[in-house]
């Protein structure tokens, strides 16, 4: 589409992304920490493609995470209408 995605993931990881759609691969760029958060976020962002996505959090944890358990009566108010809310977040942050 318009490579939003790709940006995200770049931006978040601070490594520059670069994708060879003939050859499908992913190019990373960066420090070792750049790539290998650039490497975790795109290999989940593919994993949704298929089903959910489970996180440990000592085996998935570069500095990077926080992991806050949410109440299942509040879960809607969370992702909001379509995702929105938590679309609204990642844009501010």
């Amino acid at each position: 589409k318009g490579g939003k995605t790709k940006e995200k993931v770049a931006r978040v990881s601070e490594a520059e992304i670069e994708l060879f759609e003939r050859d499908l691969v992913l190019e990373f760029r960066g420090s070792k920490l750049q790539r290998r958060r650039a490497r975790k976020y795109a290999e989940g962002v593919m994993a949704q493609r298929t089903g959910p996505v489970h996180i440990s959090s000592s085996e998935s944890d570069d500095g990077d995470l926080t992991m806050l358990q949410v109440p299942q009566e509040a879960v809607g108010f969370v992702t909001g209408r379509a995702g929105n809310f938590l679309r609204s977040i990642e844009k501010e942050w």
